[in-house]
């Protein structure tokens, strides 16, 4: 009874307010308007070039122009790595209320003599927000998908790697979701995590990248499908077990990350007293 009263909450609140929209906003928007933006660059560099001629060779510039703006899956590519960073920005500022902020305004307080514990608080958050990212990012993924494969003629991508690409882009921002909200539910403190989680998991790529270590972890799935996947020369066999352990280490990881929240909470003890009366 008291998950079913937690989901109507989360869920009212969810949809009557701007979250549903902010997360709707933020990823779709992206998934329509860069390979459209792509292809009017690359129209207008080609006008431009017919127009005034070509510098450095006929040949090279049409290649550098082809890669750029005429490749269906570099296009794809960029579309994802948009995704897995600006968009998890603006979905992170959306949510930044249900993910701690409630604590931090004292919006929601969950005192055990209400009867109301925190198990109960929890499920519907970590199944609610996680799994509408998850949803909204794996429709946007195909929707981009498809939108590359007819706007651009070069390097189209077929239709099971476009299926394979968008459950991996769903499925680490679902992950980085529940990572999110698990430490901002800990700490009461969204703003300071979006921040941290924003530039911590690039600083991060970028060192397992200096490193070499871009295989068999989570942060695969984002090295993936904004790297070289959609390229004529991926080899999907040589990959298969990498992508594996990173979907399932991101469940395990997120399975743990809701039980270390919840043990947080529990140890919490809420103190509403004030050092002066209010009257």
């Amino acid at each position: 009874m008291q998950i079913k009263a937690g989901f109507k909450k989360e869920w009212l609140q969810f949809t009557r307010t701007f979250r549903l929209g902010g997360i709707l906003l933020g990823i779709m928007s992206f998934a329509f308007v860069d390979p459209l933006m792509y292809w009017g660059m690359g129209l207008i560099m080609q006008t431009l070039t017919d127009t005034y001629g070509m510098i450095g060779g006929t040949t090279e510039l049409d290649s550098a122009l082809g890669m750029l703006f005429g490749n269906a899956g570099m296009v794809y590519g960029g579309t994802m790595a948009e995704l897995c960073s600006t968009s998890l920005l603006i979905v992170m500022l959306v949510l930044m209320s249900p993910c701690g902020g409630e604590q931090k305004k004292r919006a929601t307080i969950i005192p055990s003599c209400t009867g109301l514990e925190f198990f109960n608080y929890l499920v519907p958050k970590y199944v609610l927000y996680p799994g509408a990212v998850f949803v909204v990012s794996f429709v946007s993924c195909c929707i981009s998908g498809g939108l590359c494969n007819i706007l651009f003629t070069e390097g189209t991508v077929s239709a099971g790697m476009v299926l394979l690409g968008a459950a991996m882009c769903a499925v680490y921002m679902a992950f980085y979701m529940v990572v999110y909200m698990s430490i901002g539910l800990c700490t009461s403190r969204p703003g300071l995590v979006t921040v941290c989680m924003y530039l911590g998991v690039s600083l991060v790529q970028i060192i397992l990248t200096s490193f070499d270590l871009t295989d068999y972890h989570p942060l695969t799935l984002r090295s993936l499908v904004c790297g070289g996947m959609f390229s004529e020369d991926f080899v999907l066999a040589d990959n298969v077990g990498s992508i594996s352990v990173g979907i399932a280490l991101s469940v395990v990881i997120g399975v743990m990350m809701f039980i270390l929240t919840l043990t947080v909470l529990k140890g919490k003890k809420i103190n509403n007293q004030e050092d002066k009366p209010e009257f």
